[in-house]
């Protein structure tokens, strides 16, 4: 058996996949595998993860007809041996020493999760280092959810009234990448966790705060390991773009967040609903802004605003917004939420689209 097994879901990233790859070989800790699951790939990918395996017996390839980032890694983990799981992407690439130090800290702290900062990297160099918002050291029992998991799985509705006020990072989250962890295998093993295949966009958020809820203890480290490339084509770059996939992806998420909560609740007895519950909100105002973006989503006014107002009245949404406790405040940021209380959402969507004819950038500052 491999000490770390790495899982590393690939979609037409031909060329960024070498470079991954040889980050992860050149390593001086050699006790690992490299499991590529090719999602159905039209690019070279494919082929250039064939040649790694027929050089190196310590990389497997799997391929998948298309079938989404989420099966791709549950086919990982379901062939992976390791103790240890780290979830890549195959587009980014790691720092020389990453895996002797994880493995070494993991083990010697004898945590069940190991959670590190990132680096952004664009243009060939660092754009920005992210260190995780916690403070450097060990997480146990219920702090693994209060402190940690919260801080993952979305923003609270306390943090919308932060925001009308004009507080800094009102709407911060954790960046819940499961490339920025190392985790027992065991931990996912025993507790059966998978991906949520519905998702395409937001599976990260809701594995990670899955694992978090199944773990006794979980430690931070201040150090960067990863560098996340950047590039216009990926999925996410493509989907923030793009409003009837994002609408999608937001409905699914209520759906995936929902299941979430039940599961934590069952496990550990803690309701996780006030974590996320800003997050659903906000929502609502992104995919207005970006709904009523004119010729961007090519469709008349009417059939836009139908599409978003399947989400604002949701009953999950519509729930979440008659719970939400708003404080007054004179300012123009507490209007839009006082028109979703009052159930006012053609005025929000037509005051969207007018902002948005102003050249009104919304921003969750």
């Amino acid at each position: 058996m491999k000490s770390v097994s790495i899982i590393i879901p690939a979609y037409n990233v031909a060329g960024y996949i070498e470079v991954c790859l040889d980050s992860i070989l050149s390593q001086t800790y050699t006790d690992f595998e490299v499991i590529v699951v090719d999602d159905g790939s039209t690019d070279a990918t494919g082929h250039i993860t064939d040649g790694y395996a027929s050089l190196d017996d310590r990389v497997k390839v799997i391929h998948l007809s298309n079938q989404g980032v989420s099966a791709a890694r549950n086919a990982g983990i379901q062939a992976a041996a390791g103790m240890f799981f780290l979830f890549f992407d195959g587009d980014d690439f790691i720092e020389p020493g990453t895996l002797a130090d994880l493995v070494a800290e993991i083990r010697d702290k004898g945590a069940d999760v190991l959670i590190y900062g990132y680096h952004r990297y664009g243009g060939g160099q660092i754009t920005q280092t992210v260190y995780p918002v916690f403070g450097e050291g060990l997480y146990e029992g219920e702090a693994v959810i209060t402190e940690l998991l919260s801080r993952f799985v979305g923003c609270s509705a306390e943090s919308i009234n932060r925001w009308v006020r004009g507080e800094k990072d009102s709407f911060y989250i954790e960046n819940p990448a499961l490339w920025r962890c190392m985790a027992r295998a065991s931990l996912i093993r025993e507790n059966s966790l998978t991906f949520d295949v519905r998702l395409k966009v937001g599976e990260d958020t809701v594995f990670m705060s899955d694992l978090l809820s199944c773990a006794a203890s979980c430690y931070v480290i201040h150090k960067c390991y990863y560098y996340l490339v950047y590039r216009e084509s990926s999925v996410i770059a493509v989907y923030e773009k793009d409003a009837a996939a994002k609408l999608e992806g937001k409905q699914r998420l209520v759906d995936s967040r929902g299941d979430l909560t039940k599961r934590v609740l069952l496990r550990s007895g803690t309701d996780i609903t006030p974590f996320w519950q800003g997050s659903v909100i906000m929502s609502v105002l992104e995919l207005a802004f970006l709904y009523t973006k004119g010729k961007s989503v090519g469709m008349p006014f009417s059939r836009k605003y139908g599409a978003w107002l399947s989400y604002a009245k949701r009953p999950e949404v519509r729930e979440t917004v008659s719970s939400l406790k708003l404080k007054f405040r004179f300012s123009v940021r507490y209007v839009p939420f006082l028109m979703l209380k009052l159930g006012l959402h053609f005025p929000l969507f037509l005051c969207a689209a007018l902002l948005n004819l102003a050249r009104y950038d919304f921003v969750r500052e």
